[in-house]
């Protein structure tokens, strides 16, 4: 993973400015090639036909064209584009609409620096990346009950409701291959801890091993 190209696309130039410095000051920043900055949809689809970027950083409320209309395009000529959203919010609509498009990851502007490089670095891996309310609002239905289908749109699962944020962040590592060791080593905690933290989750999700945990994992959409 190196000479990596980003463009960031958003309306607001102080929001790009500080995407900008958080990517410049980030652990992979000496493998970043060059960061490009758009201010719409628009200016993103031409862009992106210039240069292939590795990662696109997408807004979605955006003058001229929104996000979700140029993800559409860009995925359209790209199957391959990695495109993570950017947004201030966690509606529902912006989110599965932007996935619908094909983007693969979705945070929240509040996201810090190490969030976003560990996105970054999970794409550009072939995985996807949503944050801990992102994926959350995944598992809720959407659109209302169905008469006709109660059960796909049950409640949502309290087992993973009754996740700590912390512990969706160590789901998200083991499901990502990560040792207890590693998790320990990232978060500047004891291996004890996050052994603790491992068998608070087995239990809350009711499975029994790594597998499982894998599984639930893709099913928040954390892989």
């Amino acid at each position: 993973m190196n000479n990596i190209k980003i463009l960031i696309v958003d309306d607001h130039k102080l929001v790009r400015t500080g995407i900008r410095y958080t990517l410049t000051a980030s652990e992979y920043a000496h493998l970043i090639d060059r960061i490009d900055e758009v201010t719409n949809g628009k200016e993103a689809i031409e862009r992106s036909k210039i240069f292939a970027y590795d990662i696109i950083l997408m807004d979605i409320n955006m003058p001229e064209m929104d996000g979700i209309k140029a993800t559409t395009e860009i995925m359209r000529e790209d199957e391959k584009a990695n495109i993570i959203a950017l947004s201030m919010h966690s509606d529902d609509y912006e989110i599965r609409s932007m996935i619908k498009a094909g983007a693969k990851g979705y945070l929240l502007k509040n996201t810090g620096s190490e969030v976003l490089a560990e996105a970054i670095r999970t794409v550009l891996d072939g995985g996807k990346y949503y944050s801990n309310e992102v994926a959350l609002k995944l598992m809720e239905p959407f659109g209302g009950e169905d008469e006709n289908n109660k059960a796909s749109n049950a409640s949502p699962d309290k087992r993973t409701v009754s996740l700590t944020r912390r512990e969706l962040e160590v789901l998200r590592l083991i499901a990502n291959e990560y040792t207890n060791e590693e998790i320990a080593k990232k978060f500047k905690l004891s291996k004890r801890t996050i052994d603790s933290h491992r068998q608070n989750i087995l239990s809350n999700l009711q499975v029994k091993n790594t597998a499982g945990l894998i599984k639930y994992a893709i099913k928040l959409g954390l892989v």
